[in-house]
């Protein structure tokens, strides 16, 4: 995958632009004591544990900041790597390279743990054809990166923001006091827009699909439920499942029926993917 075609450049640059004044890379002592402003050489980000990889090019919108590098991929987002595999090499200034070190690896660490996480859900659940969705909780300021991440590892974007669908969840049925006639005003207003409602009793369901909308969340019920839900849903809409589902018990929900299965620890509790960056003296 090509990050460059998922985020905008100047999206991805400010992004970036933070992390750098963040870590006050420009005044790296320690660099600038030990390493001659002139010494060129070379370094390679090496696989220290197997996975999805996510993020490589970031490597390049950093670089460009400190100045003129090349950088070579050996290896592409999405692609599977093992223990020991050099993802790409830099050639360059010391100086730039070992103050953007740490910088480029946590971008990449964590984008590729968040691909790895996803792709083992993926793989779980693709023999019943259901899609594996990431939600809105994301690291403030990252959702564009960590949302890239998650297609790398197979995985489909729900909602990038709040304009993207109209979503009713609980709270919002709460103060509407389940009085769902504001639906078909919001269809007359947003007919482009996709219309989801959070149900987590089958009593709302059927409320519910009296109603222009384009897909239920079963909310937090167990799979007994959710077979019953689907029943009377009758593929009258599409249904996405969620709450508290995890790599321990996302095969009890490998149920005919199921369109998607939105999984918040895609981006909230994932490990970071081990990476490390080895340099090379010209």
């Amino acid at each position: 995958m090509n990050i460059f075609k998922h985020i905008n450049h100047n999206v991805l640059e400010n992004i970036v632009i933070e992390a750098i004044k963040e870590d006050k890379a420009f005044s790296d002592i320690t660099t600038q004591m030990c390493v001659p402003e002139d010494t060129e050489g070379k370094a390679y980000i090496i696989a220290k544990e197997s996975g999805i990889i996510s993020g490589i090019q970031i490597a390049e919108v950093v670089l460009q900041v400190f100045g003129v590098y090349v950088v070579n991929y050996e290896k592409e987002d999405g692609n599977h790597i093992k223990i020991g595999d050099r993802l790409l090499c830099i050639k360059g200034k010391m100086r730039g390279i070992l103050s953007a070190e740490r910088i480029i690896l946590n971008f990449i660490q964590r984008m590729s743990g968040i691909s790895t996480i996803t792709n083992q859900f993926v793989k779980i659940v693709e023999s019943k054809n259901i899609k594996i969705l990431d939600t809105r909780k994301t690291t403030p300021g990252m959702r564009y990166v960590e949302k890239y991440a998650v297609m790398c590892g197979g995985g489909i974007n729900h909602r990038m923001d709040l304009f993207d669908e109209v979503m009713i969840k609980d709270n919002h049925l709460k103060m509407m006091n389940n009085d769902l006639d504001v639906i078909r005003r919001m269809k007359n207003k947003y007919p482009d827009k996709q219309i989801v409602v959070e149900a987590d009793n089958l009593a709302l369901i059927n409320k519910i699909l009296k109603y222009p909308i384009d897909r239920i969340m079963l909310d937090n019920m167990e799979p007994s439920i959710i077979k019953k839900a689907i029943k009377i849903i009758n593929k009258n809409c599409e249904i996405e499942v969620s709450g508290n589902i995890n790599m321990d018990n996302v095969k009890e929900y490998l149920i005919n029926g199921i369109d998607y299965i939105s999984i918040g620890k895609l981006t909230h509790s994932f490990k970071s993917l081990d990476l490390s960056m080895k340099v090379q003296n010209d």
